[in-house]
């Protein structure tokens, strides 16, 4: 009894320890011994003590130690953080596989939707709203399947991933970019279709009617406000890091800002145009320069022909021209010229009529004409137009033929070639500034008085203005602030965030010898530096393209008067090469080891120096390397003076 009575207090005492302390017992070190069930066999009777010592003797634990205990803990915790783990690899792979094809996914829409836009820009420049409104339908399609994707919990949690967060980040601002032109730019331009297209525009009868371009002025603004902001947003996205989403970025970029371009000049256009063509019943009047491209300057061509146009309410009315040449020089410039204009220009800029677009900077030239044809006629203007044969060829394409007293007939296919070349053959020089006088006039009249085509018309201007053939300054202030940003304001850009790379030529012969300067200029993208600057190289090629025997048989008056030696035949031109705002030209390499003779700065602007003289058959070839301000996004665009037609390959 004793016995037993020990072992029961044993058993008690083993009641008294804690809890945990029977899984502190092990039978062999690989794990936890469960508690043995208790016995039951029948014959174990309460007086028979051997059967029932026998199984409590076999239940008895060896007490685990303090370390072991630790181990065995911890290996729990690690088979725990495995199984999480093991979870977690699980989910992340099933999102990642989600990620992968809402990226697919993503891709493809903003691909069908740039693909779109260019459908959109072609229907824009031929004003055919069926096919922009379905267009514009079509992309809103996309644009919202693209921005359904992106705006997922799991896209923006992956736009703070290290590294290709940039990525993400680009896609979806590019996405909303166009989601939001979809949403708020689109039903404002199909709210101005009347004006898109041209439909309640016309010219007939020397009358042009733009009371469509009034009636959208308004939603036109919204629209151009819309697209602007989101071009903005596109161009300050991250740059991508994967080469693919790279190229797709920058191809939607370049889309887009096509597409803000457009958009942008047509507001312009609905904002101006009807001002100008003084809609209001008040009569405005224009100075017209008719410039000849075969005595080539920075803004295009000598001004040989001055002359003036009124408008009411849309009514055209030309006044009869007068050569540039019977304007007398005057002694001192009719505006304050600049330190800067003196150096690269001369102070001729501002006292001889047929040099005022030394500057290729128009709405200079246009302050100055308007100026100089003050002191001259005693007559204010209203604005300048500026104008040449390559003008003329593609307006009377639309308009038809217009033949002179002489009985030549100037059409759309012979006008730039007649008036730049075979008229120096065919005429005196004593009759040929009167005769250029004649031929614009009369051009203008019939362009005027026989574009009944609205639509056509309308593309024959915007080629011209595109390729520099035309261009416009008005001497309203509010007006001008507008037209500054277009194409046809002709205006140097001096902000470092829209970069522009001017090449510039000037004829120094004074000689109608550019009709055979062949020049062309390339420009290739080769990537960004380390500080964020986009570089380019740039390549100029000047070919003289007369022949020996064309010298023989060509008037003294287009070979020129053989300025400091220059022989017959020769074409001596000036070159200007205009960086960028806020950065300098890198360097400039000739074929024949040469640089640039000479460095100055206009308006801001660095500008390198060249001139070159070129015997017949000869060429010129020069490679520039350039680059915009650091982190500006923005592609560089290149201008130059204005080609001539059958000169450009």
């Amino acid at each position: 009894m004793a016995e037993m009575s020990g072992e029961s207090e044993d058993n008690g005492a083993a009641g008294s320890k804690p809890k945990d302390f029977d899984i502190a017992y092990m039978t062999d070190s690989d794990g936890l011994n469960p508690p043995m069930p208790p016995t039951s066999d029948a014959s174990a009777g309460d007086g028979d003590v051997e059967s029932a010592e026998q199984p409590r003797h076999h239940r008895r634990r060896r007490r685990m130690s303090a370390q072991h205990i630790r181990r065995i803990r911890r290996r729990r915790r690690i088979r725990r953080a495995l199984i999480a783990f093991g979870v977690l690899v699980a989910l992340l792979a099933a999102a990642g596989a989600w990620f992968a094809w809402s990226a697919v996914k993503t891709k493809n829409e903003v691909q069908q939707a740039v693909v779109v836009a260019s459908g959109m820009q072609d229907a824009l420049e031929s004003g055919d709203t069926a096919t922009l409104n379905a267009k514009m339908d079509e992309f809103s399609v996309h644009a919202s399947a693209a921005y359904a994707q992106t705006s997922s919990v799991l896209w923006k949690a992956a736009s703070h991933v290290p590294y290709y967060g940039d990525d993400v980040r680009a896609v979806r601002t590019a996405v909303t970019a166009m989601e939001n032109i979809s949403s708020q730019a689109m039903p404002a331009m199909k709210q101005a279709s009347g004006a898109l297209n041209l439909k309640d525009i016309s010219v007939k009868d020397g009358v042009i009617d733009v009371s469509a371009l009034s009636k959208s002025a308004e939603p036109l603004q919204r629209a151009d406000d819309v697209i602007e902001d989101a071009d903005r947003d596109l161009t300050g996205a991250p740059t991508p890091h994967v080469t693919q989403v790279a190229d797709a970025m920058e191809q939607a970029k370049n889309y887009l800002h096509t597409l803000s371009g457009m958009v942008h000049d047509m507001n312009v256009a609905a904002q101006v145009v009807p001002k100008m063509l003084a809609n209001d019943g008040q009569t405005r009047t224009y100075l017209i320069l008719a410039q000849t491209n075969s005595e080539i300057r920075p803004g295009g061509g000598l001004p040989g022909s001055w002359g003036v146009m009124t408008v009411t309410n849309g009514k055209v009315e030309m006044q009869p021209f007068v050569s540039g040449g019977k304007i007398p020089w005057f002694d001192e410039p009719v505006v304050d010229l600049t330190a800067e204009e003196r150096t690269l220009f001369t102070d001729k800029l501002g006292r001889v009529a047929v040099d005022v677009n030394f500057t290729p900077d128009f709405p200079r030239t246009g302050v100055i004409a308007k100026a100089l044809w003050k002191a001259h006629a005693g007559q204010d203007v209203d604005g300048v137009i500026a104008i040449d044969p390559v003008f003329l060829q593609n307006m009377l394409k639309v308009s038809g033929g217009v033949t002179l007293q002489d009985g030549v007939t100037l059409d759309g296919t012979n006008a730039a070639q007649y008036l730049l070349s075979q008229v120096y053959a065919d005429k005196p020089e004593d009759q040929q500034d009167e005769y250029f006088s004649a031929a614009a006039a009369a051009s203008f009249t019939q362009i005027m008085s026989h574009s009944s085509d609205a639509k056509a018309f309308l593309k024959a201007l915007a080629t011209s203005v595109s390729q520099g053939h035309m261009k416009v300054w008005s001497a309203h202030e509010d007006e001008q602030e507008l037209l500054l940003n277009t194409p046809i304001s002709g205006a140097l850009k001096t902000d470092a965030s829209t970069p522009e790379l001017g090449v510039y030529f000037s004829d120094i012969t004074q000689s109608k010898m550019d009709w055979y300067l062949k020049r062309k200029v390339t420009m290739t993208f080769d990537g960004t530096a380390a500080n964020g600057a986009n570089q380019y190289t740039v390549h100029v090629k000047l070919t003289n393209m007369m022949t020996a025997d064309q010298v023989a048989s060509t008037p003294q008056y287009v070979l020129g008067d053989q300025l400091e030696g220059i022989p017959d035949g020769g074409i001596k031109t000036a070159m200007y090469a205009y960086a960028p705002a806020g950065v300098r030209l890198v360097d400039w390499k000739a074929s024949d080891g040469s640089s640039y003779d000479g460095l100055a700065v206009h308006d801001t602007l660095t500008v390198g120096v060249k001139t070159v003289l070129l015997a017949p058959g000869e060429s010129y070839e020069c490679t520039m390397h350039v680059q915009t301000a650091p982190g500006v996004q923005t592609p560089l665009s290149l201008t130059q003076t204005p080609q001539i037609e059958g000169r450009t390959d």
